[in-house]
């Protein structure tokens, strides 16, 4: 799990250069980091592509933090096996 947390800390690093967004706690909102609605909508993205995973409407509301991203990609690893 902390290999996934630390690609998800990546991908929102990435996103979001080259303005810096304080990630040290894992569950504070996304939007409370730093992030956007446009740099959320590529962080989904990017989540999406690298886990090959389909996030949908219904499913954003628990993706606000990377401690809940972490929580719906155990889910969703869980179903595809």
């Amino acid at each position: 799990m902390a290999e996934m947390r630390e690609v998800l800390v990546e991908i929102i690093t990435d996103v979001c250069r080259p303005d810096p967004v304080d990630l040290s706690d894992h569950g504070r909102p996304l939007f409370d980091c730093g992030l956007d609605s446009v740099d959320f909508a590529s962080v989904l993205m990017a989540v999406e592509d690298r886990f090959k995973v389909s996030v949908s409407e219904l499913d954003l509301e628990r993706l606000g933090s990377i401690d809940g991203m972490v929580t719906f990609l155990k889910e969703q690893q869980g179903v595809r096996r």
